[in-house]
């Protein structure tokens, strides 16, 4: 056990005592992604942002389409009166960004609606005047069209939908609540394994590289001793850093889909945590011996990094495999790292089960003492760890 401690100092002070190494393992990934992250949501769902319509022949019925819903949420139009005379200026200033859009509104608009249907030929025409060169100007322009289009159904449609009876069955939680089972494990699955090449190659084929590794080996230690030693402290180290980014990305979430953080961590229960921090453990062993194996097999860290490629493709496809279809099947718990991925799906989804993770938990744990047996045979043959 003092062997195998020996080791995980050892890697643990070759990482962390590199300021560098630390600051853009551990820190910048979760702060970079949490700010990038928040500020697409502040561009995209900006729930404070307003768009200034100016109205020629101004409409009650057509005011009321933008005042406030029954549930209280305001409109973003802010509707102001204009004159004919003014739809050229008003037109400069569309273009010039200070105006989002002009509605030029057939005189007598309330009459015409309350009047009943307008055969398509002699129907009054609506012009709405925007500039698609301005963002805000689209969005403006996009809710007014919506509207209008909504409210000429409702005047015009032979029946209605969800009138008196039928809905959503789904909440609004547990529509987000999905979202998150969509997004989230591969983001995680991307987190660990970018985490795992920047230290697993590094620790066994840089040795190799340098020389190092063989004056490891006439140590007084075991080889089971140094592969265990270097796997749990590369997977600590992998770990960490991938919690880093998970933390940016999962405080970010709300803010990208317009909702906010405390919603969104009251969503789940403090089992939920514990077990999606289990299963991305479980992950990150998983992964970390793989590379482990593979380093082990080059000569050099470019050639390991090389080694991992392929595996990168197959750990991200089986990460995508939580946006096409998610199961319950306990079979699946037996299929490594999809195992993973699909108990995050359930834990994000609301839809936790104890059975599933417990199952994968234990099939992890028996390939992980599978792959660290054969990482130590491999250590064991010099014609592997010397290249000959």
């Amino acid at each position: 056990m003092n062997n195998i401690l020996t080791v995980i100092r050892k890697e643990f002070a070759r990482f962390f005592r590199d300021k560098r190494l630390v600051l853009g393992t551990l820190i910048l990934p979760g702060v970079l992604i949490f700010l990038l992250y928040t500020l697409m949501g502040s561009v995209f769902f900006d729930s404070e942002q307003t768009y200034t319509v100016k109205v020629v022949n101004p409409s009650q019925m057509f005011a009321e389409m933008f005042e406030p819903s029954e549930d209280g949420e305001e409109s973003p139009i802010v509707l102001e009166n204009a004159e004919a005379s003014e739809i050229d200026s008003i037109k400069a200033e569309i273009k010039a960004g200070n105006i989002d859009a002009l509605v030029v509104l057939p005189e007598n608009f309330d009459e015409i609606l309350t009047g009943g249907f307008v055969p398509a030929p002699d129907a009054p025409n609506i012009e709405i005047w925007y500039d698609s060169a301005h963002t805000s100007s689209v969005s403006a322009y996009s809710t007014i069209s919506t509207a209008l289009d909504t409210y000429e159904d409702m005047l015009g449609s032979l029946f209605n939908i969800n009138v008196s009876a039928g809905g959503n069955l789904s909440t609004s939680e547990e529509a987000t609540a999905n979202y998150y089972a969509t997004l989230l494990p591969f983001l995680i699955l991307t987190f660990l394994y970018s985490g795992c090449m920047g230290v697993a190659p590094e620790s066994i084929a840089g040795e190799k590289e340098r020389g190092t590794i063989a004056t490891l080996l006439v140590t007084p230690i075991k080889r089971s001793q140094l592969v265990i030693g270097k796997i749990v402290s590369l997977s600590a180290i992998s770990a960490l850093s991938a919690i880093s980014s998970f933390i940016g990305t999962f405080l970010s979430m709300p803010k990208l889909m317009g909702g906010s953080i405390g919603d969104m961590l009251a969503s789940y229960s403090v089992g939920s945590y514990f077990a999606l921090f289990g299963v991305m453990l479980s992950a990150v062993l998983l992964i970390v011996s793989l590379i482990s194996i593979l380093s082990a097999l080059a000569k050099s860290v470019k050639e390991a990094t090389t080694f991992s490629v392929p595996l990168m493709i197959v750990v991200m496809l089986v990460g995508l495999s939580s946006m096409m279809f998610t199961t319950s099947s306990v079979g699946a718990c037996f299929i490594p790292v999809f195992n993973c991925v699909q108990v995050m799906a359930g834990i994000f989804s609301l839809h936790f089960s104890a059975v599933n993770f417990a199952v994968t938990m234990a099939a992890n744990a028996v390939y992980i003492v599978l792959l660290v047996w054969a990482l130590t045979k491999m250590f064991e043959s010099e014609r592997v760890v010397f290249g000959k």
